[in-house]
Formats: C-alpha cells, sequence, structure tokens
C-alpha cells in the first residue's frame, strides 16, 4: 500500500512517515518491508509544500487489514493473496468496524454519505418481493441474502420506492421490507426500515453498508463467503477513498472554503 503524507516544512513528511511505520510496529503489525520516497517540493497558492509517500507490504488478518486502510487511507493498494473463505459471522463483525468508524466521523462531522439518486426506470422489480423461484435461483447463483435495519423518516411509499430503486441501482434485490415508526410522527413517518436485501457480491455489500448505515445487520446466506483478491482491493480501496473524501470535506469546511452549496 501507498500512503500519502504533506508537510509545510522541509523533512517535516519523511519524519512523520517514519513515525507512522514505527507506530504500526510497535503495534504489532507485521511490515515486512517498506520504503520511504525522497521529498518532493511545490508551490501551492503561493506557499511551498512538501510531499512524499510510504511504500509498505504488510501481512495480517481482513479484519485488522480493513481497519488500517479506514486508519491510513492509501491513496492505493494491491491485495496479493487473500484468505479464500470467511465465515458470514466472521464478515459481520467487519462490516460492524466500517458502521462504527464510517458512522462516528460523520456523525461528529455533520457528513451524511448520499445515496445515489434514482429516477423513474431505474426498478429491476415491479415491485417489493420475489417469487419462491427467483429467490432461490439467485441464491444459487451467488447472490448474498442481507438483512439490515436503517433509519429513515418521510412518505412511507416514498421510501419504500427508493430504496427498491438504490438496490436496483446496485444491482440488488428487495424481497422484504417493514416499517417500523420510532417517535414523534406528526410531521411524518420517522423510525426504522427493516429490510431483506439480495445483493451479487461482496464489493456491493460494502457499498451498500457505507450508503444505507446500518443500525444493525446480518448476514443470512452464505453461511461462508468466497473470496477474492481483486474484490477485497476494490472495496478497501473505495472505502479509504471514502474516508479520504471525508476528511478532505472537514478540512474545508473548518477553513470554510466550501462552496456555498456544499
Amino acid at each position: 500500500m501507498f500512503i500519502e503524507a504533506q508537510a509545510n516544512l522541509p523533512g517535516a513528511v519523511e519524519d512523520s512517515l517514519e513515525k507512522l511505520v514505527n507506530d504500526l510496529k510497535g503495534e504489532g503489525i507485521n511490515i515486512i518491508d517498506y520504503e520511504i520516497s525522497d521529498e518532493e517540493s511545490e508551490i501551492i497558492e503561493g506557499k511551498e509544500a512538501y510531499s512524499s509517500f510510504v511504500e509498505m507490504s504488510v501481512e495480517m488478518p481482513l479484519r485488522d487489514y480493513i481497519k488500517l486502510c479506514m486508519r491510513v487511507t492509501p491513496s492505493s493498494m494491491e491485495v496479493l493473496d487473500v484468505e479464500k473463505e470467511m465465515g458470514a459471522n466472521d464478515m459481520m463483525y467487519i462490516l460492524g468496524d466500517v458502521c462504527n468508524v464510517v458512522g462516528r466521523i460523520c456523525q461528529s462531522s455533520g457528513v451524511r454519505i448520499p445515496i445515489p439518486d434514482t429516477q423513474f426506470g431505474d426498478e429491476k422489480q415491479d415491485g417489493v418481493g420475489l417469487d419462491e423461484d427467483e429467490f432461490y435461483e439467485l441464491l444459487d447463483s451467488g447472490y448474498i441474502q442481507f438483512k439490515f435495519a436503517t433509519q429513515v423518516a418521510g412518505d412511507q411509499e416514498i421510501i419504500t420506492r427508493d430504496i427498491l430503486r438504490v438496490l436496483n441501482v446496485y444491482g440488488s434485490y428487495l424481497n422484504k421490507i417493514k416499517l417500523e415508526p420510532n417517535g414523534d410522527q406528526s410531521k411524518g413517518f420517522v423510525g426504522l426500515a427493516a429490510i431483506e436485501a439480495l445483493v451479487p457480491d461482496l464489493e456491493t455489500l460494502f457499498e451498500l453498508v457505507l450508503r444505507f448505515s446500518p443500525v444493525a445487520l446480518t448476514i443470512q446466506h452464505p453461511e461462508t463467503l468466497r473470496l477474492s483478491e481483486l474484490e477485497i482491493q476494490n472495496l478497501s480501496i473505495n472505502l479509504s477513498s471514502l474516508l479520504t473524501d471525508i476528511t478532505n470535506y472537514i478540512i474545508l469546511k473548518k477553513n470554510r472554503l466550501l462552496p456555498k452549496d456544499r
């Protein structure tokens, strides 16, 4: 993985990367090898800035690897080898970690991860639910049966319609949904949507977790998930990129550099 850093003083960026590597080693992370690039400088808004990156090879359990990606947000990475199978329960712990970290950052900074805009025609389904043959055909073809609950508000028909469309846009299917009211309903529905979806792959499952920010989740089927290097690489890149975008947004917001419509 490649981790970039920038500083305003010469030498500071290389020192910070060296400290990062030593801190990770001190925490027991197995760093096989690493190399810090020579420092480069450029003029940004009339000021000289210095940048460098560390190229680092690590070996660790998948859950620890995802935690590391969320912590150091690498600019790029390549997964060379990954365990080929993982129990659904173990994967739920990883998804829970992602929900907790991303949710905490979003809540503390007032950031809301947008759900893609949808429109009429995005639906692959005529309505909620799959018939029995469709349901088991999708499971047999490798779809993941995923149940989760997420906070929602608004008109109940529109909530259901939008959730169906978003799932369909991500190549997934909405099999069941139940809206449970919670709190004051005087200004419209507020509560939880309990959802059962069929999701095509692990990469999409992570995307849905990021978009819907579930307060509870479970993988019903299969009991064991098959993993590939490319799939883990893609989902970790997406996760790192999202957290980098959130961090940059927070910095711009703090320094009042955001456009007025953001």
